[in-house]
Protein backbone atom coordinates (compact mmCIF):
# COMPACT_ATOMS: atom_id res chain seq x y z
CA UNK A 1 0.00 0.00 0.00
CA UNK A 2 1.41 3.46 -0.90
CA UNK A 3 2.94 5.24 2.09
CA UNK A 4 0.86 8.39 1.57
CA UNK A 5 -2.31 6.27 1.88
CA UNK A 6 -1.30 4.66 5.17
CA UNK A 7 -0.16 8.02 6.52
CA UNK A 8 -3.55 9.48 5.69
CA UNK A 9 -5.24 6.67 7.58
CA UNK A 10 -2.93 7.13 10.57
CA UNK A 11 -3.84 10.80 10.58
CA UNK A 12 -7.51 9.83 10.72
CA UNK A 13 -6.80 7.49 13.63
CA UNK A 14 -4.95 10.29 15.41
CA UNK A 15 -7.91 12.62 14.91
CA UNK A 16 -10.26 9.90 16.21
CA UNK A 17 -8.32 9.48 19.45
CA UNK A 18 -7.80 13.20 19.86
CA UNK A 19 -11.57 13.58 19.83
CA UNK A 20 -12.03 10.74 22.34
CA UNK A 21 -9.44 12.29 24.65
CA UNK A 22 -11.19 15.66 24.57
CA UNK A 23 -14.55 14.04 25.19
CA UNK A 24 -13.58 11.63 27.98
CA UNK A 25 -10.39 12.89 29.60
CA UNK A 26 -8.22 10.44 31.54
CA UNK A 27 -10.61 7.54 31.12
CA UNK A 28 -10.63 4.09 29.55
CA UNK A 29 -13.20 5.48 27.12
CA UNK A 30 -10.55 7.82 25.72
CA UNK A 31 -8.64 4.80 24.43
CA UNK A 32 -11.69 2.89 23.20
CA UNK A 33 -11.82 0.38 26.07
CA UNK A 34 -15.11 -0.85 27.48
CA UNK A 35 -14.01 -0.82 31.13
CA UNK A 36 -11.01 -0.35 33.41
CA UNK A 37 -11.20 -4.05 34.30
CA UNK A 38 -10.96 -5.30 30.71
CA UNK A 39 -8.26 -2.76 29.86
CA UNK A 40 -6.12 -3.85 32.80
CA UNK A 41 -6.77 -7.53 32.13
CA UNK A 42 -5.24 -7.04 28.67
CA UNK A 43 -2.20 -5.35 30.21
CA UNK A 44 -1.77 -8.15 32.73
CA UNK A 45 -1.85 -10.83 30.05
CA UNK A 46 0.89 -9.03 28.11
CA UNK A 47 3.03 -8.62 31.23
CA UNK A 48 2.64 -12.31 32.08
CA UNK A 49 4.74 -13.14 29.04
CA UNK A 50 7.72 -11.31 30.56
CA UNK A 51 7.36 -11.63 34.34
CA UNK A 52 10.79 -10.10 35.07
CA UNK A 53 9.74 -6.68 33.76
CA UNK A 54 10.12 -4.80 37.04
CA UNK A 55 13.53 -3.22 36.37
CA UNK A 56 13.51 -3.14 32.59
CA UNK A 57 13.41 -0.31 30.08
CA UNK A 58 9.92 -0.59 28.60
CA UNK A 59 8.33 0.93 25.52
CA UNK A 60 4.55 1.20 25.69
CA UNK A 61 3.75 1.52 21.99
CA UNK A 62 0.39 3.17 21.44
CA UNK A 63 0.51 4.28 25.06
CA UNK A 64 -2.60 6.45 24.92
CA UNK A 65 -3.08 8.26 28.23
CA UNK A 66 -0.45 6.19 30.00
CA UNK A 67 -2.79 3.76 31.74
CA UNK A 68 -0.24 0.94 31.56
CA UNK A 69 2.20 3.05 33.58
CA UNK A 70 -0.48 3.51 36.20
CA UNK A 71 -0.79 -0.26 36.55
CA UNK A 72 2.98 -0.74 36.53
CA UNK A 73 3.41 1.71 39.39
CA UNK A 74 0.85 -0.16 41.47
CA UNK A 75 2.81 -3.40 41.15
CA UNK A 76 6.13 -1.83 42.09
CA UNK A 77 7.70 -1.15 38.69
CA UNK A 78 11.13 0.44 39.16
CA UNK A 79 12.41 0.48 35.60
CA UNK A 80 12.35 3.10 32.83
CA UNK A 81 9.08 3.75 31.01
CA UNK A 82 8.70 5.33 27.56
CA UNK A 83 5.40 5.81 25.75
CA UNK A 84 4.89 6.48 22.03
CA UNK A 85 1.56 7.55 20.53
CA UNK A 86 0.07 9.37 17.53
CA UNK A 87 -2.49 11.36 19.55
CA UNK A 88 -1.26 14.65 20.97
CA UNK A 89 -4.36 14.95 23.16
CA UNK A 90 -3.85 11.52 24.72
CA UNK A 91 -0.19 12.32 25.34
CA UNK A 92 -1.21 15.53 27.07
CA UNK A 93 -3.36 13.51 29.46
CA UNK A 94 -0.53 11.03 29.97
CA UNK A 95 1.95 13.75 30.93
CA UNK A 96 -0.54 15.39 33.28
CA UNK A 97 -1.30 12.15 35.11
CA UNK A 98 2.12 10.50 34.95
CA UNK A 99 4.82 13.19 35.01
CA UNK A 100 7.44 10.58 35.89
CA UNK A 101 7.01 8.86 32.51
CA UNK A 102 8.49 9.94 29.18
CA UNK A 103 5.83 10.33 26.49
CA UNK A 104 6.60 11.09 22.84
CA UNK A 105 4.53 11.90 19.78
CA UNK A 106 6.15 9.62 17.23
CA UNK A 107 5.17 7.98 13.94
CA UNK A 108 7.70 5.18 13.56
CA UNK A 109 6.70 4.56 9.94
CA UNK A 110 8.09 8.01 9.14
CA UNK A 111 10.70 8.59 11.85
CA UNK A 112 13.53 6.36 12.99
CA UNK A 113 13.38 4.92 16.49
CA UNK A 114 16.31 6.61 18.25
CA UNK A 115 16.84 4.16 21.12
CA UNK A 116 16.62 0.55 22.21
CA UNK A 117 14.38 -1.10 24.80
CA UNK A 118 14.48 -4.24 26.88
CA UNK A 119 10.77 -4.91 26.31
CA UNK A 120 8.00 -3.55 24.10
CA UNK A 121 4.28 -3.86 24.91
CA UNK A 122 1.53 -3.14 22.38
CA UNK A 123 -2.11 -3.22 23.48
CA UNK A 124 -5.01 -2.33 21.22
CA UNK A 125 -2.91 -0.74 18.47
CA UNK A 126 -4.05 -3.17 15.79
CA UNK A 127 -7.78 -3.08 16.59
CA UNK A 128 -9.02 -0.31 14.32
CA UNK A 129 -10.06 -1.39 10.83
CA UNK A 130 -8.02 0.26 8.09
CA UNK A 131 -7.45 -0.81 4.49
CA UNK A 132 -4.08 -2.45 5.22
CA UNK A 133 -4.27 -4.07 8.64
CA UNK A 134 -2.04 -7.00 7.76
CA UNK A 135 0.82 -4.97 6.32
CA UNK A 136 0.46 -2.35 9.07
CA UNK A 137 0.87 -5.00 11.78
CA UNK A 138 3.81 -6.58 10.01
CA UNK A 139 5.62 -3.29 9.40
CA UNK A 140 5.15 -2.15 13.00
CA UNK A 141 6.32 -5.47 14.44
CA UNK A 142 9.41 -5.54 12.22
CA UNK A 143 10.44 -2.05 13.30
CA UNK A 144 9.81 -2.57 17.00
CA UNK A 145 11.24 -6.06 17.33
CA UNK A 146 14.46 -4.76 15.78
CA UNK A 147 14.96 -2.33 18.69
CA UNK A 148 14.12 -4.67 21.57
CA UNK A 149 16.84 -6.57 23.38
CA UNK A 150 14.65 -9.13 25.15
CA UNK A 151 11.18 -9.30 23.68
CA UNK A 152 7.86 -7.88 22.59
CA UNK A 153 4.22 -8.66 23.44
CA UNK A 154 1.11 -7.56 21.57
CA UNK A 155 -2.57 -8.38 21.30
CA UNK A 156 -5.12 -8.55 18.49
CA UNK A 157 -8.79 -9.26 18.10
CA UNK A 158 -9.39 -12.79 16.81
CA UNK A 159 -11.54 -13.88 13.88
CA UNK A 160 -12.74 -16.74 16.11
CA UNK A 161 -15.76 -14.74 17.30
CA UNK A 162 -19.51 -14.91 16.89
CA UNK A 163 -19.85 -11.14 16.56
CA UNK A 164 -17.74 -8.53 14.81
CA UNK A 165 -18.10 -4.86 15.69
CA UNK A 166 -18.09 -2.29 12.93
CA UNK A 167 -14.83 -0.39 12.65
CA UNK A 168 -12.69 -3.11 14.23
CA UNK A 169 -10.39 -5.64 12.57
CA UNK A 170 -10.20 -9.33 13.48
CA UNK A 171 -7.01 -11.24 12.66
CA UNK A 172 -6.51 -14.91 11.88
CA UNK A 173 -4.24 -15.98 14.78
CA UNK A 174 -2.58 -18.69 12.69
CA UNK A 175 -1.51 -16.18 10.04
CA UNK A 176 -0.10 -13.84 12.67
CA UNK A 177 1.81 -16.70 14.28
CA UNK A 178 3.31 -17.81 10.97
CA UNK A 179 4.50 -14.28 10.18
CA UNK A 180 6.14 -13.89 13.60
CA UNK A 181 7.68 -17.37 13.49
CA UNK A 182 9.03 -17.16 9.95
CA UNK A 183 9.95 -13.48 9.70
CA UNK A 184 10.91 -12.29 13.20
CA UNK A 185 11.97 -14.98 15.67
CA UNK A 186 11.63 -18.73 16.22
CA UNK A 187 10.84 -17.98 19.87
CA UNK A 188 7.09 -17.25 19.63
CA UNK A 189 4.21 -18.00 21.97
CA UNK A 190 0.53 -17.35 21.21
CA UNK A 191 -2.21 -17.31 23.86
CA UNK A 192 -5.85 -17.63 22.91
CA UNK A 193 -7.07 -19.16 26.17
CA UNK A 194 -7.79 -16.21 28.44
CA UNK A 195 -11.06 -14.47 29.23
CA UNK A 196 -11.25 -10.70 29.06
CA UNK A 197 -14.85 -10.74 30.25
CA UNK A 198 -15.87 -13.46 32.70
CA UNK A 199 -17.97 -16.16 31.05
CA UNK A 200 -17.31 -14.87 27.53
CA UNK A 201 -15.45 -17.10 25.06
CA UNK A 202 -11.98 -15.62 24.32
CA UNK A 203 -12.31 -13.14 21.47
CA UNK A 204 -8.72 -11.95 21.25
CA UNK A 205 -5.20 -13.35 21.49
CA UNK A 206 -1.76 -12.26 22.60
CA UNK A 207 1.66 -13.04 21.16
CA UNK A 208 5.04 -13.02 22.85
CA UNK A 209 8.19 -12.69 20.75
CA UNK A 210 11.56 -13.34 22.34
CA UNK A 211 14.98 -12.39 21.08
CA UNK A 212 17.36 -15.27 20.45
CA UNK A 213 20.66 -15.96 18.75
CA UNK A 214 18.78 -18.26 16.37
CA UNK A 215 17.32 -16.76 13.22
CA UNK A 216 13.93 -17.70 11.79
CA UNK A 217 13.84 -19.78 8.65
CA UNK A 218 11.02 -20.70 6.33
CA UNK A 219 10.02 -24.18 5.28
CA UNK A 220 9.91 -27.61 6.82
CA UNK A 221 11.79 -28.00 10.12
CA UNK A 222 12.00 -31.80 9.92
Amino acid sequence: MPQNDIQQQLLQISDHYNALAKAHGYSHHAVQQSSVETQERRFQVLLEGFPEFQHKKILDFGCGAGHLLGLLKRVGFAGEYVGYDLSAELLKLARENHPEGRFELRNILQERIPERFDLVFISGVFNNDITCNQSFLQDILRLLFAVTDEGLAFNCLSHYVDYKAEGLYYFNPAEVFVFCKEELTPMVSLRHDYEIKAGVVPFEFSCYLKQTAHTPRKGNYD
